[in-house]
């Protein structure tokens, strides 16, 4: 199955499991020149980048290079994940100082101002810091008394001239006490960027009663207010602060490539982590001059700010629960399993003779598996579903005049990996003539060497909504300019940031509107395709598509 439907997961596990290296490559570079530069072959080059194996090598493309070779430089994303480990050790056992790894962009001012010190401190902490300033995965001593604020936001205006920009969320409350509160109560600091040279950053405080970010608020262009949980001033990287600076590292290579395309986005983001200052934001922040919000990215915040903002629309990467349907101004950008039952019934009734249809389920998709039979009914009255929790009972019927096997539909409705195990060890024993396998969700078992080949001889069908074709051109034009920005590929989270951030901005016009027809066109990005309508009248957008994929010798 990698021939066909090698998916981005597995190449991310073994980029990091295997600790290997990257290369760009440039012009008049050969696979020669670099198995000679890296001290591997040829054939081992090809064998860890398989496209090259139907086409020559070409310039920026990002070629793996396997772990047992000897290159002249360090692996970047070793000494990252090493830095990281050393850095958890030594903020265990030293209470005085903390230890930071430099990321991509980070600068001494940048560092400063977030762990409320000095650059001089940094310096006389850290005396073999280059005179140029700190390296990406750099691990730095920073003073322990330094406290990072509870929430932050930043104001940043996208547009054409804005070219390489990197912009960090600032310190919410960086001013001096002397300094006023402005609009809703909310202190905010903006931090300018131009040619990627970090400037200082401009109180915006000034006793005035609009503040310069809330001006720019109405000026030409996209205005959007982002709320992602970065759970700032918290040491630990739970899983809530890594999804937040994925999916925000993807947010942001979108709107620099609508920038660079001359669409004007004026941006502010706010830390949804605590639930107490979050539910103070959307109380007294005035969003009347706000045409698009972006998260929360979880349904009990979803919840709040929907009951609080009825005009604005606002945007769910990843929830799709139906609790939210009957809110008007909410765009679900994950496809519901309604959806996806819709799309396999359709496809499935297209070569259905009667056979006998086999549904294992777990107790989530319990709603889905009824769905999926009353709608098989509605177009087959004869049909005969068995719905079943034990893959053991898929068996094909065997013809008592023939003594040959009837062929049935063995429809898989889990997503969990002990289920899917048990399904797949049911359908091998099978022949082609046999069973008709269809899955409503991508499984990373589907690529085990265990199940790919017969997998393969028995066509599995299933729907995927976050299947990345690194071959195709557009989807290797976003892992290259990620990478040549972050330094390593993006995951999941990131590539969904990249996806619903480009795909909606690129849905609304110049003054930030979207009407009813360009929420119905159908668009293909990096993971998935995009088209919406409202399941309930006056309720959510929700998101029609999903990646249909036959697996074929």
């Amino acid at each position: 199955m990698k021939k066909q439907f090698n998916t981005l997961l597995l190449l991310f596990i073994s980029s990091f499991m295997l600790s290997q290296q990257h290369h760009t490559v440039v012009a008049k570079e050969t696979l020669y020149g670099l198995s000679k530069k890296y001290n591997v072959s040829i054939e081992d080059l090809k064998k860890a980048n398989p496209q090259l194996n139907n086409r020559a090598l070409q310039i920026g493309d990002i070629l793996v290079i396997p772990d047992k070779s000897t290159p002249s430089n360090l692996n970047r994303i070793s000494e990252y994940d090493s830095s990281i480990n050393l850095q958890r050790k030594q903020n265990e056992e030293n209470s005085e100082y903390i230890f930071i790894t430099v990321e991509p962009k980070q600068t001494l001012y940048g560092l400063s101002k977030k762990y409320n010190t000095t650059i001089k401190a940094i310096k006389s902490l850290n005396p073999s810091l280059d005179k140029n300033g700190p390296k990406i995965g750099e691990v730095l001593k920073i003073p322990n008394n330094s406290k990072v604020q509870d929430k932050i936001t930043y104001s940043h205006v996208y547009n054409q001239n804005d070219q390489n920009t990197h912009i960090e969320p600032k310190n919410v409350n960086s001013e001096s006490k002397d300094e006023k509160e402005g609009a809703n109560n909310l202190n905010q600091t903006e931090t300018r960027v131009n040619n990627g040279e970090e400037k200082e950053p401009i109180n915006l405080n000034n006793n005035k009663s609009e503040t310069v970010s809330d001006l720019e608020f109405k000026k030409e262009g996209v205005n959007i207010v982002m709320f992602l949980p970065f759970h700032t001033g918290e040491t630990s990287n739970n899983a809530e602060k890594r999804i937040a600076t994925q999916f925000y590292s993807g947010v942001k290579l979108a709107m620099d490539s609508l920038s660079n395309k001359g669409k004007k986005i004026h941006v502010k983001i706010f830390d949804s982590s605590n639930n107490k200052e979050y539910q103070e934001i959307i109380n007294t922040y005035n969003f009347s001059n706000t045409n698009l919000i972006i998260g929360p990215l979880f349904k009990s915040d979803l919840l709040a700010i929907t009951e609080k903002i009825k005009k604005v629309p606002i945007i769910s990467p990843f929830s799709s629960s139906d609790d939210l349907d009957d809110y008007e101004n909410l765009i679900l950008y994950n496809t519901k399993d309604q959806i996806l039952v819709e799309k396999i019934v359709d496809e499935m009734m297209k070569k259905y003779a009667d056979e006998k249809v086999y549904i294992l389920y777990d107790d989530d998709h319990y709603k889905a598996a009824m769905y999926f039979q009353s709608l098989v009914k509605e177009k087959s009255s004869n049909a005969e579903i068995v719905l079943t929790k034990n893959a053991e009972d898929i068996i094909p019927d065997r013809n008592l005049v023939t003594n040959e096997y009837n062929k049935i539909y063995a429809i898989l409705f889990s997503n969990q990996e002990p289920i899917v195990n048990k399904y797949l060890d049911t359908i091998v024993m099978y022949q082609s003539n046999q069973v008709n396998p269809i899955s409503l969700f991508y499984s990373s078992l589907f690529d085990n060497s265990k199940y790919e080949e017969k997998l393969l001889d028995l066509g599995l069908l299933y729907l995927d909504t976050n299947y990345v074709n690194e071959y195709g051109f557009n989807e290797q034009k976003m892992l290259k300019m990620y990478t040549k920005e972050y330094c390593h590929m993006p995951d999941k989270y990131a590539i969904a940031g990249f996806d619903v951030t480009y795909d909606i901005l690129s849905r609304v016009d110049e003054k930030g509107n979207l009407s009813n027809s360009i929420m119905k066109v159908e668009t293909k990005q990096v993971s998935n395709k995009y088209s919406f309508r409202r399941i309930k009248k006056n309720g959510a957008w929700v998101n029609q598509e999903a990646r249909l994929i036959k697996l074929l010798k």
